[in-house]
């Protein structure tokens, strides 16, 4: 029989053996595979974003290039003059000179590497255009400016019939611009930058309405791509580039792609990941071949090692009843912990519910009994071998007492020897005999075997376990008699105290949540704490003079409360008597509560809120000083946080509290003042304005001026110079 189950054991480590070493070789060789396809489709992927970012840097290095030239040519003087000037007579010399300038700088325009078909300049008010091969008169479908350029103003690309075209209205800002310049960049021009890789896809270029602008191959320019799938998934990736999943025509594809901020164009190319996975076909059979010879070999070593193992195995089976004897002590280490904490008042509640399981067993009382050694004088033992002596007790008493008559197994603290004992006799008489019998057993056994006399305190009974730390408490308190009874006695706190009142402990805790709510300005829960906290006092039957100690406690309590934050109220003082000759007179617990929530808790609460109103107030002047002082300096609420020593998010509630809004709308509105009074007094420039007053660059200014002002800088100024020169 033994022989079968060592066999049987032996085949299970060969198996687990075996699985043991299959399983990682899978693991490892497949994560390998899937790692290197991985890799490579990573390696290709990023491959085709880079020639794809320096196709996008070439296109649109050219295209600034183009953009910069014709910048600096509509910065010219003879543009300038053009403006304002009807050329329409080309008989005077002067205009004759203007258009040949305007010619020739149109010509080197176009000069530039981008294969340009045509530059032309637009002049709106007087009708007429120019361009690089003549001038003219509008023709009847140009005479609308606003129909040629639409309703975009500044600088930007517009796609055409056959061409790109960089459009610029002269002056940029001009709502109703007198001039524009035209840069058409034919189609053709742009696809020559795109270059063609078999592994890496077909690059193409889409405008900023999804439209083809370029492509290797020129049938698809001009077509619209904003129904296709895949354009939903690219609008829905904010990222400037990056790499989509798509599918198409049935197949997987990567979609890369490489967005422009400088015209909202979308340089991309598709990936066949078909392809790609064709070159991971040969590192799938390496990692199968390789995985199925690493599997071989671990079979044999599982083979060999599994006999090496076993006898270890066994030695480890063999101390496993030493293991489980050493788990076994430490579990009732614990436990005797869990039980000091319950004698010395530590556990809460939820604690006693969750670790004392009675089984629904039920009984009339509980006391605690605890037994000390009287002396060692005149026995053969010393000193030193008292905790031994102690320990032979606890032995005593636990075999003395049946696990049915104690509610937690017998310990020792502190020189004593404690038990829990639970009484489930039908009547008070027959529970006392069991603890007198139990008592005088205990006595004449521990005498009998040690040779030394002890004595035992006894507690009142009790009904609830969280009483276990006051009648642990009085069972000591009743050992303390032996002053006068002497020794080997059998100590009731009923009879050395026969007076059965119980003084309450001072309730800490309600004390300081009752303190924590007064400083939080809570009343309603400040109200509800104090009558928890004269309820808990008032429980047991007392004398009115303790009653009143009691009180005295908490009245000290909170008066220490208003020294710590900043003096004592004057208000507590006016009366003649004393708060405490006051506290005295009072004759109920309803009357004591009430003095204290008027007397004490109101005056406390008014006073911290008058003190947080001072801070919030100060808080808000010094950053509203702050603002006023460096509006033209970087400032942040964290900034002034750190200044003034306060959390930023304190200071972010405290002042929208105080002045009504958040401090960045109060800081944009304060800088908008200034802007306006550097309008109307200085002759400093806008941007220089924008610049001086924080803001990124002088468009967000002027957005931000007109959403608040309902006019430009510009017209703010010009509508005050215009008020200044004709006062009616």
């Amino acid at each position: 029989m033994k022989a079968t189950a060592k066999t049987n054991y032996f085949h299970k480590m060969i198996v687990f053996s075996i699985l043991l070493i299959t399983f990682p070789i899978v693991t490892v060789g497949g994560f390998s595979y899937l790692r290197a396809s991985h890799t490579i489709q990573e390696k290709v992927n990023s491959g085709a974003l880079q020639i794809l970012q320096q196709m996008h840097q070439r296109v649109e290095q050219s295209l600034r290039t183009a953009d910069n030239a014709l910048t600096q040519f509509t910065a010219s003087s003879s543009v300038s003059k053009l403006l304002t000037t009807d050329v329409s007579d080309v008989g005077q010399s002067s205009n004759i000179q203007l258009i040949e300038e305007l010619q020739e700088g149109l010509r080197r325009v176009k000069t530039y590497d981008l294969g340009l078909s045509d530059v032309q300049f637009f002049q709106f008010r007087f009708q007429w255009k120019a361009t690089n091969n003549g001038y003219e008169r509008f023709s009847q479908q140009e005479s609308d400016g606003k129909q040629l350029l639409g309703e975009q103003r500044g600088s930007f690309w517009r796609r055409s019939d056959n061409s790109i075209d960089l459009i610029k209205t002269l002056p940029p800002t001009a709502i109703d611009p007198p001039a524009a310049v035209i840069l058409k960049v034919p189609y053709e021009e742009i696809s020559k930058y795109l270059t063609v890789d078999t592994g890496l896809g077909k690059p193409f270029i889409l405008d900023s309405s999804y439209r083809i602008i370029a492509d290797v191959d020129r049938s698809m320019i001009g077509q619209s791509e904003a129904e296709e799938p895949y354009i939903s998934q690219l609008k829905a990736d904010k990222l400037e580039q990056g790499i989509l999943p798509v599918d198409r025509n049935g197949s997987r594809y990567n979609l890369i792609y490489s967005r422009s901020v400088y015209n909202g164009w979308t340089y991309a190319t598709f990936v066949s990941v078909e392809a790609m996975n064709r070159e991971s076909k040969a590192i799938q059979w390496f990692t199968l071949i390789v995985c199925a010879l690493v599997l071989a070999a671990g079979v044999i070593v599982s083979l060999l090692g599994s006999r090496r193992m076993y006898i270890p195995i066994l030695r480890l089976y063999l101390s496993e009843k030493q293991l489980s004897s050493e788990l076994q002590y430490k579990r009732s280490q614990l436990q005797d912990f869990f039980i000091m904490k319950l004698y010395l008042g530590e556990v809460h509640q939820d604690e006693l519910e969750d670790k004392l399981l009675l089984g629904g067993e039920t009984w009339n009382s509980l006391r605690v009994i605890v037994v000390q050694i009287d002396t060692l004088e005149g026995s053969k033992y010393e000193k030193k071998d008292k905790d031994l002596l102690l320990f032979a007790v606890n032995n005593i008493v636990t075999e003395l007492i049946q696990a049915s008559d104690r509610l937690l197994k017998p310990i020792l603290m502190d020189q004593s020897q404690v038990n829990l004992i639970r009484s489930m006799h039908p009547t008070q008489e027959e529970a006392v005999r069991f603890i007198d019998e139990l008592a005088r057993e205990i006595q004449d056994t521990v005498k009998k075997f040690l040779h030394i006399k002890v004595s035992l305190g006894i507690s009142r009974p009790f009904t609830y376990v969280k009483g276990t730390h006051r009648a642990y408490k009085d069972a000591l308190e009743a050992l303390n008699y032996r002053i006068k009874l002497g020794h080997e006695a059998i100590l009731y706190i009923a009879d050395v105290q026969p007076n059965d009142r119980k003084l309450p402990e001072y309730p800490e805790k309600l004390k300081n949540d009752l303190i924590d709510a007064i400083k939080l300005t809570n009343r309603e829960q400040a109200y509800l704490l104090l009558q928890q906290f004269s309820h808990e006092v008032f429980s047991v039957q007392l004398t009115h003079r303790e009653y009143q100690m009691m009180m005295i406690g908490l009245l000290t309590d909170l008066i220490r409360l208003l020294q710590e934050s900043g003096g004592l109220l004057q208000s507590l003082y006016e009366e003649e008597k004393s708060l405490f000759d006051r506290l005295f007179e009072l004759q109920t617990s309803t009357e004591i509560v009430e003095w204290f929530d008027q007397s004490i808790i109101l005056p406390s609460i008014r006073l911290l809120e008058e003190q947080r109103n001072k801070q919030y107030i100060r808080i808000s002047e010094e950053m509203i000083s702050m603002v006023h002082k460096e509006y033209d300096k970087e400032l942040t609420i964290e900034l002034c946080a750190f200044r003034i020593n306060y959390h930023p998010d304190y200071i972010r509630h405290v002042f929208r509290k105080e002045v009504g809004m958040p401090f960045g709308e109060y800081l944009a509105q304060y800088r908008l003042q200034i802007a306006k009074k550097w309008l109307v007094e200085t002759s400093m420039k806008i941007s220089d304005i924008a610049e001086k007053l924080q803001y990124n660059n002088s468009q967000n200014f002027i957005r931000y001026f007109r959403k608040m002002e309902g006019m430009t800088p510009g017209q703010y100024r010009s509508s005050a110079n215009n008020s200044a020169v004709d006062p009616h």
